[in-house]
């Protein structure tokens, strides 16, 4: 095995595993105001962090709530939009006909 394959081996559990104890979770997000920060300073994936925050409010753990994120109500009228940016984007020679 030369070096540059020794370099290159990688075990990948440990790169999706990140150990942090429940007590600095808990001062994270306490002191934080989005679960993308949290999961940035932690190392951790933002659904794992979701994940974790359920499970401790579930036995009683007092976190923070954060502001629900923003949703795009997708209605006719964003689809609409949607079409129109599609539209925009290709290529001349891909436009289609929108009198139909």
């Amino acid at each position: 095995m030369s070096n540059d394959e020794a370099t290159l081996s990688v075990d990948p559990v440990d790169e999706k595993r990140v150990n942090t104890t429940d007590e600095d979770f808990i001062a994270t997000w306490q002191a934080n105001t989005s679960v993308e920060t949290v999961a940035s300073l932690l190392g951790m994936k933002a659904g794992s962090v979701e994940q974790r925050a359920r499970n401790m409010r579930n036995h009683g753990v007092s976190l923070v709530q954060y502001e629900a994120k923003v949703r795009t109500v997708k209605d006719d009228a964003y689809w609409a939009t949607m079409n129109v940016a599609a539209l925009a984007a290709a290529p001349s020679s891909d436009k289609v006909d929108t009198d139909n």
